[in-house]
């Protein structure tokens, strides 16, 4: 259940969303400056950008379609990732959060290749808190969760890496017990 002062509005009445924008694989590499995002994240660098500011993607067509992705900065679209742009009472960040919670890949059209239609996801309904205020203060709560998660995960890694190395030494008899 939700709060009694939550609004659940139509995705339409508080973003809007338009697919990116056609770039060749010849337009993409590692070294430019701005970073290219399609419909499974980011592809790479290229020369220019189609966007300046703070930004939700879906991918939009593929086995990742439905994905979410936060993106801040100058960037690319591809026309492989619809591009939500948050209304002025909202925040972007907390957008991106609840999209992601909406498992959108469930709205895709099958055909030979999996898609997302724009005009459908506009008619979806979200409960939203009214106050942009509390959107800002439920993303910045997600927003340091996600980097403690990154933090341990980073630690995570280094331990098994550390046991890797271990058994190694143990179990090829370079380091001994005896």
């Amino acid at each position: 259940s939700i709060p009694a002062e939550w609004e659940v509005r139509k995705l339409g009445a508080i973003c809007s969303m338009k697919s990116g924008e056609g770039i060749t694989s010849a337009n993409i590499d590692q070294f430019s400056k701005y970073p290219c995002y399609g419909g499974n994240g980011l592809r790479g660098f290229t020369t220019r950008f189609t966007h300046d500011g703070c930004y939700s993607l879906i991918g939009r067509q593929g086995a990742l379609c439905g994905n979410v992705l936060g993106v801040e900065g100058s960037f690319f679209a591809s026309e492989h990732a619809i591009v939500v742009t948050a209304s002025v009472q909202t925040n972007a960040r907390w957008l991106t959060f609840a999209l992601g919670e909406m498992r959108l890949n469930q709205y895709s059209e099958s055909s030979a290749q999996p898609g997302l239609s724009v005009s459908k996801l506009l008619s979806l309904r979200l409960a939203c808190p009214p106050a942009k205020a509390e959107q800002e203060g439920i993303a910045a709560i997600l927003c340091d969760m996600d980097s403690e998660i990154a933090a341990l995960e980073g630690k995570l890694a280094k331990a098994r890496q550390l046991k890797q190395g271990m058994m190694q030494e143990l179990l090829t008899g370079k380091v001994r017990l005896v």
